[in-house]
């Protein structure tokens, strides 16, 4: 006579005379499939899949749950000899979820992984700015430091950044250790939003640097440059007008001299000095907003602030390119302007 065997516990029962197994619901007391076979031998050589097959070839019929009744767990035998037995097979469609919910995932941690991937040789990161949304003062901000209307005596109304992979900075004059703490810092703060390029500190490059920092005495500004020695620092940096100037791309900064005051100056003020300079290295000028360290005549605030870092990733995106007019930058950042949902 034919068995009926539980394919997740491995009992079994065997069909009486004139029983048939469409009298009984196909399902064990453990909730595990019963599946027909005519020799309890047969079993041990096959899986849940071939089972199945087998079930339908000799008998005509599937798995289905129909009848009257359902085996009670005293009519159902052990098989110490059946502890081999396959699993009963899931259900297909379970499986299918199963397979493209994993697919799913890995592709979702791949996506949240390439967004921060750093690349190793120092030359920059993946930069994925162009998705960051910005609030109305972030906006109103940066274009008043991107495109300032005076800037000693100067109206910039063009885009001035870098876009070279990496600027290379030479340190001149006698910096305290807390000036180099200072400026290392702000470094970091830079290269990690900027992404696009990264600035280091390479003293012992040959070549002529792309920014120049002077920690030096006020009274030694006039032998660099016209601007008052009553300034507590100043930067100048270069930007190209047309592509036939040294190479570069019209708005594009390839030369920047940084001086900062040695003397006359507590410790917090040059290091409010230090930021302030090096926010203006990256293509900034003045503002007028208190939470930023290019507030002209601003707090002494001694570290790139949360606005600041996002006006950098800002500048930096991809999509604002160098000698952008203020219009061609309003477009691109309305698009990018947090709604009242996001």
């Amino acid at each position: 006579m034919p068995y009926l065997v539980c394919g997740e516990c491995g009992k079994y029962y065997q069909l009486q005379e004139g029983e048939s197994p469409e009298n009984f619901l196909l399902s064990c007391t453990c909730g595990g499939r019963l599946i027909l076979t005519e020799s309890l031998d047969d079993i041990e050589s096959l899986d849940g899949t071939e089972l199945l097959q087998k079930q339908e070839e000799q008998h005509g019929y599937k798995n289905k749950e129909v009848s009257n009744r359902i085996l009670n767990s005293d009519e159902l035998v052990d098989a110490p000899n059946l502890a081999g037995l396959p699993k009963t097979v899931q259900n297909p469609l379970t499986l299918k979820f199963f397979k493209i919910s994993s697919i799913l995932a890995i592709f979702g941690i791949l996506i949240i992984s390439a967004s921060i991937i750093e690349f190793s040789d120092g030359y920059g990161f993946i930069s994925s700015n162009e998705n960051e949304k910005y609030s109305q003062e972030q906006i109103s901000c940066f274009l008043e430091t991107t495109f300032s209307q005076e800037y000693h005596g100067q109206c910039h109304d063009r885009v001035g950044k870098w876009n070279i992979n990496v600027v290379r900075i030479k340190i001149f004059g006698s910096p305290t250790p807390e000036d180099m703490n200072t400026l290392n810092k702000a470094i970091n703060d830079i290269n990690v939003n900027a992404k696009s390029f990264r600035m280091v500190i390479d003293d012992k490059n040959q070549y002529e640097p792309d920014m120049e920092i002077y920690f030096i005495p006020h009274l030694q500004f006039a032998q660099y440059s016209v601007n008052p020695s009553e300034a507590d620092g100043f930067t100048e940096w270069l930007v190209s007008t047309s592509s036939i100037y040294g190479g570069n791309p019209a708005g594009e900064i390839f030369k920047v001299r940084v001086f900062i005051g040695s003397d006359q100056l507590s410790q917090a003020r040059r290091s409010h000095v230090i930021v302030h300079e090096l926010g203006h290295c990256l293509g900034f000028h003045h503002n007028q907003n208190r939470n930023s360290v290019l507030c002209y005549q601003g707090p002494v605030i001694t570290e790139f602030t949360d606005l600041d870092k996002t006006m950098i990733r800002m500048l930096y995106r991809e999509d604002i390119l160098p000698n952008m007019s203020r219009n061609q930058v309003e477009t691109i950042l309305n698009n990018s302007r947090r709604s009242f949902f996001f």
